[in-house]
């Protein structure tokens, strides 16, 4: 877990607190509680972070907004006028930035989860009396570029005597953080080699729908394409659907990113491991209230991993709701690193 940079505001009396009672924490999440078009990543969230709420003396509430975010600022104003000690919210496109910044109350105890503002608006949210004490962030630059990498390998190692190869990119739109920086990751190794050419690049709406509805049309396009770059999981679903009813399915690769549910008998690559940084915030924000720490910060971690079989136990927990095995109090007392191989050991027996 790699701390980039820092900002946060001076502990509260919270964090000195002496007493048993749970911490209150209201998580605004952007997702939906049940399956969607977009996949089940947002509820996965919600799962692993209610796990190590579970052995960590927090009570966690989480709020979905459904994908909307006209319901996630409504949500997000609700919280604020809750008793809650801490509020963990997602800066999808600006909406929670805009509604703090707007909003006549404040808070002293603001988490951000994989999304968050940039320094200038947290200085601005600082100034109007927000106390931001967090920011925990996955690299999405790295997960781009080494979806792009496993790809380009997964075809070399059929076809080695190829000279050069293209590549169709479903970005998951072009506006959020999480979608440039991902695409960041792809231009940055494509070209770097001269043997791979992205050909095409069309915005997903991060919708296995959508994915497909373009995909039906650009595969027909580009007949000649061998690999799939696609933003997420839910995405690359889409586009490999698309594959099997034009009967190509079998002359190309298709990566995602997120390890959805099922993506082993869909996909060639899925990147993922994003999903347990909420339950890594937890245990973060458990050592700071012990005191164990003086600040939790930005913290930009590069925590995504190609999926093989070796992941299996992590991924099949996560899905079938099995977290419940692992002893996450461990993490806050520091005696091993909250991190995707200690928690696939700790389930790995």
């Amino acid at each position: 877990m790699a701390l980039i940079s820092s900002f946060f505001s001076s502990p509260t009396d919270a964090s000195q607190q002496s007493d048993s009672r749970p911490i209150k924490v209201t998580f605004v999440n952007p997702g939906s509680g049940g399956m969607n078009p977009t996949g089940n990543f947002w509820l996965n969230v919600s799962k692993v972070m209610h796990a190590v709420a579970q052995d960590t003396n927090i009570e966690l509430t989480v709020l979905y907004a459904e994908r909307n975010h006209i319901l996630m600022k409504e949500l997000t104003k609700q919280a604020l006028e809750s008793d809650a000690d801490y509020l963990i919210l997602v800066d999808e496109k600006r909406a929670i930035t805009e509604v703090l910044l707007n909003s006549v109350k404040s808070h002293p105890n603001i988490l951000f989860l994989l999304n968050s503002p940039d320094q200038l608006e947290i200085n601005r949210l600082n100034a109007k009396g927000f106390g931001i004490k967090a920011a925990i962030l996955p690299d999405n630059y790295q997960a781009g570029k080494e979806l792009a990498r496993e790809l380009v390998y997964s075809v070399q190692q059929d076809a080695q005597e190829r000279a050069s190869f293209s590549m169709l990119a479903f970005l998951g739109d072009v506006v959020t953080t999480a979608a440039l920086e991902r695409e960041q990751g792809l231009l940055s190794f494509t070209n770097r080699i001269s043997n791979v050419k992205v050909v095409d690049k069309v915005d997903a709406q991060w919708s296995k729908k959508r994915a497909h509805e373009l995909a039906r049309g650009l595969l027909r396009r580009y007949r000649g394409v061998e690999l799939i770059w696609c933003a997420n999981d839910a995405i690359a679903f889409g586009v490999n659907q698309a594959a099997i009813e034009l009967g190509i399915r079998d002359k190309i690769k298709i990566g995602g990113i997120n390890w959805d549910n099922g993506h082993e008998n869909k996909l060639d690559v899925s990147i993922g491991g994003h999903v347990l940084l909420g339950g890594y915030l937890l245990v973060e924000l458990a050592k700071y209230q012990q005191g164990l720490v003086k600040y939790i910060g930005t913290q930009k971690v590069a925590i995504f991993r190609p999926y093989n079989h070796s992941f299996e136990p992590v991924y099949k927990a996560i899905h079938e709701n099995n977290l419940n095995q692992i002893d996450f109090l461990q993490f806050v007392n520091q005696k091993k690193n909250y991190n995707i191989m200690t928690l696939n050991k700790e389930l790995n027996f």
